[in-house]
C-alpha cells in the first residue's frame, strides 16, 4: 500500500507515513465521522484550542513567543483561534439580539429616556407655544430621531458583520501595537501577537455578555477596563517590562488608539457630507 499523498510506499498496519508524516486513512468519511473529528480537534480536553486557550491565561508570552519562533504545530492558529472568537459572538449576538441592543443602551439609560421622549413628542398636543419655540422641537425631535435610527442602524450592522470588522480591526491594532513597541517584532508578527490577544479577550467578552445579562448590564461595559488590564497583562510578560513601563506603553497605545479613532470620525463626516451633496444633486 503506498501513500495517498506522497505516494511513498507504507509498512502493513502503518498509521502515518514514514516520508511525509500524513495519517493513514482506510476508512470512508460519514457525517458521524466529521462531527466527531470536529469534536475531538476543536473541543477536545486535550486539543490544541483548549491548550491555546488556557496558556492564553497563564502564559500568554509561550502560546505568542513560540509561534512567532516556528512551533506551529502545538498551538491553534492565531487567524483560526479568532476567528472561533468571533464566529462564536456573531452567533450568541445574533440569537439574544434584543438583550445585546438592550446591554447597550443601558450604558446611557436617562440619556436615551430623554432621547426616546423628544423622539417621540406629539408636535400638535403642543399648545400656546411660539413659532421658534415650535420650530426649535420640531429640530429636537428630528435630531431626536436621527440619533436613534443611526444608533439601531450600528447595532444592526455589529450584529450582521461581527466578524468582519474583527478582522478590519486587526491590522490597526497591529499597527498601532508595531508603532507602540516597535522592536524586535515586524508588522507580522504583531498581527500575530494581536490576534492571539484580541481573539481571547473577544472568548471573554462572550462570558461578560451572558453575566451582563443574568446579574447586571454594568458587566458587559466593564468588560472592557478588563481586556484593557489583560492587554497590558500579556504584552509585560511578552517583553519582559516592569508595570510601569508597560503601563506607559499601553497608554502610548491608547492615545495611538485615541487619535485614530478621531481621524476616522472626521473622514466619517466628511465623507458622509459628499455623499448627501451628491445624493441631493
Amino acid at each position: 500500500m503506498n501513500c495517498k499523498n506522497c505516494q511513498d510506499s507504507l509498512e502493513e498496519n502503518a498509521q502515518f507515513c514514514d516520508n511525509c508524516g500524513a495519517k493513514v486513512v482506510t476508512y470512508r468519511i460519514t457525517f458521524k465521522h466529521l462531527i466527531s473529528e470536529l469534536v475531538k480537534e476543536v473541543f477536545g480536553v486535550d486539543s490544541k484550542f483548549f491548550l491555546t486557550l488556557r496558556k492564553m491565561v497563564t502564559n500568554p508570552e509561550e502560546v505568542i513567543g513560540e509561534y512567532i519562533s516556528g512551533v506551529r504545530k502545538k498551538y491553534v492558529n492565531p487567524f483560526a483561534f479568532l476567528a472561533i472568537a468571533a464566529a462564536l459572538s456573531l452567533v450568541i449576538y445574533n440569537y439574544f439580539a434584543d438583550d445585546f441592543i438592550a446591554i447597550h443602551g443601558s450604558y446611557n439609560s436617562e440619556r436615551m429616556i430623554e432621547v426616546k421622549k423628544a423622539a417621540d413628542i406629539d408636535l400638535s398636543s403642543l399648545k400656546g407655544i411660539s413659532k421658534e419655540e415650535m420650530a426649535t422641537i420640531k429640530i429636537e425631535k428630528q435630531s431626536a430621531q436621527f440619533q436613534i435610527k443611526l444608533l439601531d442602524n450600528m447595532m444592526q450592522f455589529m450584529l450582521r458583520y461581527f466578524n468582519l470588522l474583527t478582522f478590519l480591526f486587526l491590522p490597526l491594532y497591529a499597527l498601532l501595537s508595531k508603532w507602540t513597541y516597535r522592536k524586535p517584532h515586524n508588522f507580522g508578527e504583531h498581527i500575530v501577537i494581536n490576534a492571539y490577544i484580541y481573539g481571547f479577550a473577544t472568548y471573554f467578552t462572550i462570558i461578560a455578555f451572558f453575566a451582563a445579562m443574568l446579574i447586571h448590564p454594568s458587566i458587559y461595559m466593564y468588560s472592557m477596563f478588563a481586556y484593557i488590564a489583560y492587554y497590558l497583562y500579556a504584552t509585560s510578560k511578552l517583553y519582559s517590562h516592569s508595570f510601569g513601563k508597560a503601563l506607559l506603553k499601553l497608554l502610548r497605545f491608547i492615545i495611538g488608539l485615541v487619535l485614530l479613532t478621531i481621524v476616522f470620525v472626521i473622514l466619517s463626516i466628511i465623507i458622509g457630507f459628499f455623499l448627501k451633496q451628491f445624493a441631493i444633486i
